[in-house]
């Protein structure tokens, strides 16, 4: 298993982001996505400063920011060639998200034999069946040191078929600074079943139980995820989670490297 997963350039951006942990630990507008730096401010942050990190590391995303005024300024710092991949937002609060996510478990009934686990510090048999799920399904996996929680606290919840094997996980990680905007949130992705078990409603049970579990385990108050929103599977699942859009915001990359950003 490698500590670091997808291209050499996103190897060595993943074990940079790792080597700066006392930026982020310094700086609430800040936050270490595992695979990219995460921005939650930019007017605060300063734009100067979002286009130097930008060329230093060839991507950054922009979290939670209005879709009207971003994407045009970013065409216009960048220019139009760049590509500027987004992602739709979707937010819950702790009580509104248990709900949901109580109901989900409540109505999903597993086969025989099936469970689920949510695994706060993970063992590295575990991280690559999820990493090699995530990347089966099109989702980048998250670097091995970050699911086993060494940079932020993180979690893994994963749905073993009777043989022992991955059919699904989902991964949650309390990467927002303690004094930043986002403090006490819960960034929650990485969903992905297996192709020979979809349609069952186990991307929804393994996120539901990823939110319970983590919730008990880090008290957070609100969740965020993210999807495309022509993810209409992604959609469906994180909503039915009690997550809701907020239509006016957006996570987008400012992706200046020539790699595809998956979902």
């Amino acid at each position: 298993m490698s500590e670091y997963a997808g291209t050499d350039r996103m190897k060595a951006l993943q074990q940079s982001l790792r080597e700066r942990r006392a930026e982020f630990d310094a700086n609430p507008l800040l936050a270490n996505g595992g695979r990219i730096m995460n921005i939650l401010d930019p007017d605060q942050y300063g734009w100067a400063n979002v286009k130097d990190a930008a060329y230093q590391d060839g991507i950054v995303v922009l979290s939670m920011v209005d879709r009207e005024e971003t994407l045009p300024r970013l065409r216009s710092m960048f220019g139009s060639d760049v590509d500027f991949p987004y992602w739709q937002s979707f937010t819950g609060a702790r009580h509104d998200v248990m709900a949901a996510c109580s109901a989900v478990t409540a109505d999903i009934e597993m086969p025989k034999g099936w469970r689920v686990a949510s695994h706060p510090r993970p063992d590295d048999d575990t991280i690559h069946s999820a990493q090699v799920l995530n990347e089966m399904c099109g989702v980048a996996p998250a670097p091995a040191y970050y699911l086993r929680g060494e940079d932020v606290p993180s979690m893994l919840t994963c749905i073993y078929d009777a043989q022992g094997s991955m059919a699904a996980c989902a991964s949650a990680s309390m990467r927002y600074h303690p004094e930043g905007p986002l403090a006490g949130w819960l960034f929650a992705g990485g969903v992905s079943v297996h192709p020979d078990h979809r349609r069952r409603g186990l991307g929804a049970l393994v996120n539901a139980s990823m939110l319970t579990d983590s919730q008990t385990q880090y008290n957070w108050t609100c969740a965020l995820a993210q999807a495309k929103a022509d993810n209409a599977a992604s959609v469906g699942m994180i909503m039915r989670c009690g997550l809701r859009q907020n239509a006016k915001k957006i996570t987008v990359a400012i992706n200046l490297s020539d790699g595809h950003v998956t979902r």
